[in-house]
């Protein structure tokens, strides 16, 4: 077919194949000028309406493309990426977050914990707001759970719980520019235990080996510490039966509730305790409506030993003359707690000869109590001052002429020395009279209960009648 065209024609044919030939020559396929761009010829089919312009045009600087087709550029190279669908899904896609969870450590703040994890201070500052008046974030404890969540693309603090116990948190969400603070309580299941323990040792050791944990032996020595004194009174084959509530969380139990009838036999002396709630509260009380608190406590200091009694005859430990001593000295470790003996208002507190340092309190109706040979006084003790029963106003020490440290304590009525601990302790408020009534037959039940022999069926007993 060549052959038939004329020969002018294929002379131009010719003279273009030539020219092909040395442009090929000349410029290889792989090596690409800086004007020109390779495009893949692949291309996906996609939704064009979720396109996006400011999504295809993007700069790229001297790209470097494989392709079979050359397209000549600007001298800035561009290429107009097409986003996939999975690139659009991403762009669209919800926030993730990140939450963490804390244990308080001694010396950690609010402040510590957040930052150390990320969290900006601006909005640590503004859950600190939240809590402005409650001030919960101030007091964390150690053992105390911190649980915490953050956008992970803005760090942004989204929401926050604090965990007091096993029961209260305190949590503070987000709500726009600040957070919001809200108070949870777990209720756990109450169920009702009897136990009973006979003294051989003491109340702690044979409580203990007994099945009573500790706070509960605490609470219960607290209930009869105005009639008994544990650490001078117990004696062997003394007993104790008590009722009480347990608390169950999911199963575990986390502690025990309230103590709903207690006995305490010392000595052949039975002391009857009884729970019971009335427009002020509640309080324990005896059968016959007289509350078991005393307007004294018995021992200013806790669980210490008699080192020298309440005597009109003594021997001077120092002067060895016949001097009366007209108070009990409590040996106790120096910088023991001393606690006042009652409700009152402080006449004296300074040195006084051979006493040291001395607090002296008036109680009103005749009651005077008086602790000497102090180490020196609690914060506010000072003359004037008002103190509660239990208040701790100074502390053991061996000042003046004491031989050794040890709380020297008088308790005096109308200007008359009294043994400490003998007197006979006044009651404090007896149960109100609206009260009484409905509290008699209830009590009278109750100590029938406790008075039955060892019986197994003590704490069902009870429990009906508690119900």
């Amino acid at each position: 077919m060549i052959k038939s065209l004329p020969t002018k024609h294929l002379l131009l044919i010719a003279a273009v194949s030539i020219l092909l030939a040395i442009v090929l020559i000349a410029v290889p396929e792989e090596k690409s000028t800086n004007n020109t761009i390779s495009v893949e010829a692949s291309f996906e089919v996609i939704d064009q309406s979720k396109l996006v312009f400011q999504d295809l045009k993007k700069p790229i600087p001297n790209s470097k493309v494989a392709s079979s087709t050359s397209l000549p550029l600007n001298e800035t190279n561009y290429i107009y990426e097409i986003p996939t669908p999975d690139t659009l899904v991403k762009k669209n896609s919800p926030p993730t977050f990140k939450t963490q969870s804390v244990e308080v450590k001694a010396g950690d703040s609010l402040s510590k914990v957040l930052s150390s994890e990320g969290v900006t201070a601006q909005d640590i500052y503004k859950v600190s707001l939240a809590d402005k008046t409650q001030k919960t974030l101030l007091q964390m404890r150690p053992g105390q759970t911190l649980n915490f969540t953050t956008n992970e693309t803005s760090s942004e603090l989204t929401q926050l719980t604090l965990t007091l116990n096993r029961l209260d948190s305190v949590t503070f969400e987000r709500n726009g520019d600040k957070f919001d603070r809200k108070e949870a309580s777990r209720t756990p299941e109450i169920t009702q235990t009897y136990k009973e323990a006979e003294i051989n040792n003491s109340l702690f050791v044979d409580g203990l080996k007994s099945g009573i944990d500790q706070p509960l032996l605490i609470e219960l020595a607290n209930i009869f510490g105005w009639d008994i004194d544990f650490a001078l009174d117990i004696r062997k084959g003394d007993s104790l039966s008590v009722l009480y509530e347990e608390k169950f969380l999911d199963g575990e139990k986390i502690g025990h509730g309230n103590i709903i009838a207690t006995q305490f036999i010392n000595n052949g002396r039975t002391f009857q305790a009884i729970r019971y709630e009335t427009k002020k509260g509640a309080n324990y009380y005896t059968p016959d409506g007289l509350a078991m608190r005393k307007a004294f406590i018995r021992t200013p200091v806790d669980f210490t030993r008699i080192s020298s009694k309440f005597n009109p005859n003594r021997l001077h430990p120092v002067f060895k003359t016949t001097r009366p001593h007209r108070g009990v000295d409590y040996a106790a470790a120096s910088g023991t707690p001393v606690k006042a003996a009652g409700d009152g208002k402080i006449s004296f507190a300074g040195k006084q000869n051979g006493y040291g340092n001395v607090v002296i309190i008036d109680h009103g109706k005749g009651y005077q109590t008086l602790y000497a040979h102090l180490r020196g006084f609690a914060r506010g003790t000072k003359r004037g001052a008002r103190v509660q029963q239990g208040k701790i106003i100074a502390y053991v020490g061996q000042t003046g002429w004491a031989t050794g440290p040890h709380l020297h304590y008088e308790f005096r009525i109308n200007g008359t020395h009294k043994n400490p601990v003998t007197v006979k302790l006044p009651n404090d408020d007896p149960m109100p009279k609206s009260d009484l009534k409905n509290f008699l037959p209830y009590a009278q039940e109750v100590v029938t209960t406790l008075t039955e022999s060892h019986s197994p069926s003590f704490a069902q007993k009870l429990a009906l009648l508690k119900n």
